[in-house]
C-alpha cells in the first residue's frame, strides 16, 4: 500500500494539535479526562562517578535514547572523563573525541580552531538541547579556544548529518551537543587550582547548595579564572568565566530554571593566523625555508578582546500521564575587538620577503533562541512508544565595523620577531549579518516488536539570511529558503547485547558567504546521507562499542578555487561528491578499576572524477585513552592520538616541485602520547599531573601553515571538595 503523501505545510498544525492534546490529558477540573494505560518516561541520564557513559541522549533524534537505541554514531565525553584527562576547554574535549580531527590555524591564545569529522567541518552546536548554529562557524571557531569545559556535565558529538535535532542545517560531519551543569539537592563545594607550562595559572570554584529547607530552591555557581602564555613567545591570555543558575520546583510537576553566563576574554601579542611553510607558489615554484617551529609571526602589539553575557530560562511541566512540555529561551549579547598584524599571512616570495598585513575587526552581536518541546510515551499495539515534537526559533545579528588595512614588506620573514611599528587603521564603515531560522519538527520511535523499532521524523525549516559586509563589497544581499528534512532509522536487537541499525537523512547547508570568482554566492549544499552498523552494550550500559559504515552524497559543495586580491578565498561549486568511510569505537568501564576509550575512523571525500578533496584532512584517525586504579588512591592514565598523512594541494603537486618543498607541504603520519596521574589525599583532596605530548613530537595540524602542535607541556592541579 503506498504511503500517504506528506505536506510540510501541515507540520505546524500537527505540532499544535499534539501540544493541545497533551494539555487536555494533563488538565484539571472542567476538562474531560482520557484514561490511558500507565507508561514510563525515561528521565535525563546522569553519569556515575565511576564510568564514562551516560544512560540516554537526545542529541541525534530529539528523543532520549540509549546509545544502542540510537541509529547513528555518537560519542559522549562525560564530566568524569574531562576531569581525569585535564580537558579544560571545549577545544581540548573535541581533540579527544573519536573520529574528530583538530585543524588549528594559529596558536593556543587566539588562533582559530576547526574540527573535522567525516572529512567535513563540524559547524553546528547546541546547549541544553537548543541549537546555536552560527552560519559562518563562529560557534566552533571562536568558542573552542576559550570556552571552558567546567560548565558542562557532558559533551555529546553526533557524527554525520543531524538535521532533525540541530536546527535543520549544517555540514554532515557532525554536531556538538553541550549540557550545562544543574543544581542538585546535595550541597557540594569544590575548589581547584592549577599551574602549568608557559606561566599558566588556573582557578575554578564550583559551589552547589539548596537554598531553602525543603530543597525546592537550589542554586549553583561556577567561577573560572584562566591566565597564561603560550609556547609561542610574547603572547598571553586572560580569561574569566562566571556561570550561575537557580532551579525552583514550583510544584512537584513543574520546574523553573533561570541562569546566566558571563565571559571576558583577553589576549596579547597574538593574531589568528601564522605564516606559510613554503615560499613561492604553484606558478613560480615552491621553496621551503628553515624557521623555528616556535616562531611567532604576529606583531607584539596585536590583541583580541571578547565580552559576552547570556541569560537563559527554562520552564517544564510534567502532566499526570507522564508527558512533558518544556519551553526554553536564551538571550546573548557581546562585543569583540581584534587587532591583527601578521607577517607572511598569504604569500611568501622566493627571496623570503613577505607582506606584513594589519587589520582591525570590531563587532557587536546578539543571539536569541527559543524552543517549545513536547515529549512522552504513548501506547499502541500493546507496547509503549516515544514521541517528540517542537518548534524552535534562532535569531543571530552581528553589526560589524570595518577599518582600513595596512601593508608593508618584511625583508626576510624568517627573522621577523614581532617588533614593528603599529600602522594607522582608520575606520571605514559598518556592515551587518543577520540570520533567522524558524523550524517545526517531530519524531517518534515505534516498536513493532520487542526487538524491532522504527524512528521517523522530520523538520520543516524557514531560513533567512541578510548581510552587507566587505565580503560582498557592501552590497545588500538577501537569501531565504524553505526546506523539509526527513529522518528515518531502524534498530533491531540481535540479542541482549547487540543491535543492528540503519539511518537516512538529507543535507541542507547554506553557504551564501562563500563567493565565486565572479562574486556570486554559492547555492546551498544539498544531499543525502546513509549509515548502517552494529552497536553493543555490556555491564548494564557501562561499556559500549560500535561499528559503522556511512556514505554522503552532495551537490554544490564549496571548494576553494583561488584568492581575491585582498587575500580572501573564492570558491567553486562541485557536484556529485561522495564521502565514504567506516568507524570503530569502544568506551566505558572494563572493570571496577579499568577505564577505556578507543576508536578508529576512516573517511575520504571524492569528486565525480574520483579525485580526493580536502587532502589536508587525514583519512585515518586512531585514538586511545585508558586509565587504571593502581590503588584506592592512585590512578594512572595514558592517551595516544595517531593520524595518517596529509598534504595541502587537493589537485596534486606540480611535476617539477622541489622535493624539499613537497615535504614542507606534507605532514607525515604521526602519533602523540599524553600521560595523567591522580592521587587522592584523604577523601576530599586530589592532586593531578597531566603531561601533554610527552615525546615532544613536532607536527603541523595544517600542512600549509607554519603552526606546530603544542609541544611537551606539564600541568599540575590541586582539587579539594568541601
Amino acid at each position: 500500500m503506498p504511503l500517504p503523501k506528506f505536506c510540510p505545510a501541515r507540520l505546524p498544525f500537527a505540532v499544535a494539535a499534539a501540544l493541545l492534546s497533551a494539555y487536555s490529558w494533563g488538565a484539571g477540573d472542567g476538562v474531560e479526562q482520557v484514561d490511558l494505560p500507565t507508561v514510563q518516561v525515561r528521565g535525563i541520564g546522569k553519569q556515575t562517578t565511576s564510568n564514562y557513559t551516560i544512560p540516554t541522549s537526545s542529541a541525534a533524534t530529539g528523543i532520549r535514547l540509549t546509545q544502542r537505541e540510537t541509529p547513528q554514531s555518537l560519542s559522549v565525553v562525560t564530566e568524569k572523563q574531562m576531569d581525569d584527562q585535564g580537558l579544560d576547554t571545549l577545544q581540548d574535549v573535541l581533540k579527544q573525541t573519536p573520529g574528530v580531527f583538530h585543524s588549528k590555524m594559529g596558536n593556543n591564545v587566539s588562533g582559530h580552531s576547526q574540527f573535522i569529522s567525516r572529512s567535513q567541518a563540524i559547524d553546528s552546536i547546541s546547549v541544553d538541547g537548543a541549537p546555536k548554529f552560527l552560519y559562518d562557524s563562529k560557534a566552533i571557531r571562536r568558542g573552542t579556544n576559550n570556552l571552558d569545559s567546567t560548565l558542562y556535565e557532558q559533551v555529546v558529538v553526533v557524527r554525520g548529518a543531524s538535521g532533525l535535532s540541530n536546527g535543520g542545517m549544517g555540514e554532515p560531519g557532525g554536531t556538538v551537543a553541550l549540557e550545562r551543569k544543574k543544581p542538585t539537592a546535595k550541597p557540594a563545594v569544590s575548589v581547584e587550582a592549577g599551574v602549568g607550562s608557559w606561566n599558566h595559572y588556573r582557578f575554578v570554584l564550583d559551589a552547589n547548595h539548596p537554598l531553602n529547607a525543603d530543597n525546592t530552591l537550589r542554586g549553583r555557581s561556577i567561577l573560572v579564572s584562566d591566565h597564561g602564555g603560550d609556547y609561542l613567545p610574547n603572547t598571553s591570555r586572560h580569561n574569566h568565566t562566571f556561570y550561575g543558575i537557580l532551579s525552583y520546583d514550583l510544584t512537584p510537576q513543574t520546574q523553573w530554571r533561570v541562569g546566566t553566563e558571563l565571559h571576558r576574554f583577553r589576549n596579547n601579542g597574538s593574531s589568528p593566523f601564522s605564516y606559510l611553510t613554503v615560499a613561492g607558489n604553484r606558478k613560480d615554484g615552491f621553496k621551503p625555508f628553515e624557521s623555528s617551529p616556535r616562531n611567532n609571526s604576529s606583531a607584539r602589539w596585536a590583541y583580541g578582546k571578547d565580552n559576552s553575557a547570556e541569560v537563559f530560562t527554562s520552564l517544564s511541566h510534567e502532566f499526570a500521564n507522564g508527558w512533558r512540555l518544556t519551553g526554553d529561551y536564551s538571550y546573548l549579547t557581546g562585543k569583540s575587538d581584534i587587532v591583527s598584524g601578521i607577517a607572511g599571512a598569504f604569500v611568501i616570495k622566493p627571496d623570503y620577503s613577505a607582506l606584513f598585513t594589519s587589520d582591525r575587526d570590531r563587532s557587536k552581536y546578539r543571539d536569541q533562541d527559543f524552543s517549545l518541546i513536547l515529549d512522552g510515551d504513548y501506547p499502541a499495539l500493546g507496547r509503549s512508544h516515544e514521541f517528540n515534537a517542537g518548534i524552535s526559533y534562532q535569531g543571530n545579528r552581528e553589526n560589524l565595523s570595518f577599518y582600513g588595512d595596512s601593508e608593508s614588506t618584511i625583508p626576510d620573514v624568517r627573522r621577523f620577531d614581532g617588533n614593528i611599528a603599529k600602522p594607522d587603521m582608520p575606520y571605514l564603515r559598518d556592515g551587518f549579518a543577520d540570520m533567522k531560522n524558524l523550524s517545526v519538527y517531530g519524531s517518534t520511535r515505534f516498536k513493532l516488536t520487542d526487538k524491532l523499532a522504527f524512528i521517523g521524523g522530520g523538520r520543516f525549516v524557514d531560513w533567512r539570511y541578510r548581510y552587507n559586509t566587505d565580503r560582498n563589497k557592501f552590497a545588500y544581499s538577501s537569501h531565504k529558503q524553505k526546506v523539509f528534512i526527513p529522518y528515518l532509522g531502524v534498530t533491531y536487537d540481535l540479542d541482549d547485547n547487540l543491535t543492528a541499525y540503519a539511518s537516512y537523512t538529507t543535507i541542507f547547508r547554506p553557504q551564501v558567504r562563500n563567493l565565486t570568482k565572479e562574486g556570486v554566492a554559492l547555492e546551498p549544499q544539498r544531499g543525502k546521507t546513509y549509515e548502517t552498523g552494529l552497536k553493543a552494550s555490556w555491564f548494564e550500559g557501562r561499556l559500549n562499542a560500535s561499528a559503522s559504515v556511512f556514505m554522503n552524497k552532495r551537490d554544490h559543495l564549496g571548494v576553494e578555487a583561488g584568492k581575491f586580491p585582498n587575500g580572501e578565498d573564492y570558491y567553486k561549486a562541485v557536484d556529485n561528491t561522495k564521502t565514504k568511510g567506516w568507524e570503530l569505537a569502544v568506551g566505558g568501564r572494563l572493570s571496577d578499576k579499568w577505564l577505556l576509550n578507543a576508536s578508529y575512523a576512516r573517511s575520504k571525500i571524492k569528486d565525480s572524477e574520483g579525485k580526493q578533496l580536502n587532502a589536508s584532512y587525514p583519512v585515518h584517525l586512531f585514538k586511545l585513552f585508558t586509565a587504571y586504579d593502581v590503588t584506592d588512591r592512585l590512578n594512572l592514565g595514558a592517551n595516544v592520538n595517531w593520524q595518517s598523512l596529509t598534504h595541502t594541494l587537493d589537485d596534486g603537486y606540480p611535476e617539477n616541485i622541489n622535493p624539499a618543498a613537497a615535504a614542507a607541504l606534507t605532514q607525515r603520519p604521526y602519533a602523540t602520547l599524553d600521560l595523567t596521574a591522580h592521587y587522592k589525599i584523604g577523601k576530599s583532596t586530589r592532586i593531578g599531573l597531566d603531561f601533554e605530548n610527552v615525546f615532544n613530537k613536532r607536527y603541523r595540524p595544517m600542512p600549509d601553515i607554519h603552526v606546530y602542535g603544542t609541544p611537551r607541556s606539564l600541568t599540575a592541579t590541586l582539587k579539594h571538595t568541601f
